[in-house]
């Protein structure tokens, strides 16, 4: 099973590129808040300042690729002394009248001028939405950015894929909406693969977890057979460990307990059943490894803050509004 696959359809990831902008110093934005998205901007020619969401500053080169993962105030702009203006201004003053919302999807790749006449800075700016976070482990476990190096033509050793999706997008033959995201979402992964791997061994977290060989393994089993009745000495037999270093090692890299742990796995997939199907409260507590409704109702309540009931029509709701 590959969990970080796995998780990732979970959270229901798409992507929408934005657009390209060509700016000339001086130039400066602000972008704000973006609950449930994480935006992305890459650098395919000359050199621009990030603004990070701690207020730190760092310079883009062509080829770096910066996502701002839990979607927190950030900006670029030309050099240290560029001001920076709020980005419905700067959208306002190129003739863009409506900005993206969670429904939107990828169209034609259009092509901006901004700023003045000085130094050029060409960079491709896209948002990645996530249908479902709540309880998923990946997205909790983001760092507030990821930087990574990607394929700018020929000339950088890194992940690749965006001048394929760069033409896919301004070609804009038939099918280029699926195809272009579907490139943009391999640069996530990537981009999240390659921040596993440079983690230092010290850290913790569920990413840290999956670097883990044997607590990886948990959590694969967890995901896969969330039904499943798992004690920690069925987990430990499983993978070959004493039930004492499993249970202190899956709390020193995942933050929690092994049966909390899987306790959620449940509630999540219950939630989505509620949500997502028309299911009996019996059939679901069936499926997530409950033998009656009672006790099913009362961990799904101890987990979200109230019973299942109330959730579904809750999430009802919200859907018809």
């Amino acid at each position: 099973m590959d969990l970080l696959s796995d998780v990732l359809r979970d959270l229901r990831l798409r992507s929408v590129v934005v657009s390209i902008s060509e700016f000339r110093a001086p130039w400066g934005f602000e972008k704000p808040d973006i609950s449930g998205a994480a935006p992305f901007h890459i650098v395919i020619d000359g050199r621009c300042m990030f603004a990070a969401p701690d207020g730190s500053m760092s310079e883009l080169a062509p080829g770096d690729m910066v996502i701002v993962c839990h979607g927190e105030p950030h900006g670029l702009q030309a050099d240290q002394q560029s001001a920076r203006i709020p980005f419905p201004q700067l959208l306002q003053e190129i003739g863009i009248s409506s900005a993206w919302n969670v429904e939107s999807r990828m169209g034609p790749l259009p092509r901006f001028q901004f700023g003045g006449n000085g130094r050029s800075t060409t960079i491709l700016s896209g948002i990645f939405t996530f249908g479902k976070t709540r309880q998923n482990p990946l997205s909790s476990s983001l760092p507030s950015v990821i930087r990574v190096k990607v394929a700018v033509g020929q000339t950088f050793d890194g992940i690749g894929g965006v001048d394929q999706l760069i033409a896919e997008a301004e070609e804009g033959r038939p099918g280029f909406q699926s195809i272009a995201e579907r490139m943009a979402e391999v640069l996530f992964v990537q981009a999240v693969r390659n921040y596993v791997a440079s983690m230092p061994d010290d850290s913790t977290g569920w990413l840290r977890g999956l670097a883990d060989p044997q607590i990886a393994q948990v959590l694969s089993l967890v995901h896969a057979q969330p039904s499943t009745p798992w004690t920690i000495a069925s987990l430990a037999k499983a993978v070959g460990l004493s039930r004492t270093i499993l249970a202190n090692r899956f709390r020193q890299l995942i933050g929690s307990t092994v049966i909390a742990y899987a306790t959620s796995q449940r509630m999540a997939m219950a939630a989505d059943m509620l949500t997502t199907s028309s299911l009996s409260m019996a059939v679901i507590a069936s499926a997530v490894g409950y033998e009656s409704e009672i006790s099913f109702s009362r961990a799904f309540r101890d987990w979200s803050g109230m019973p299942p009931g109330k959730y579904r029509r809750l999430a009802h709701a919200k859907g018809a509004a």
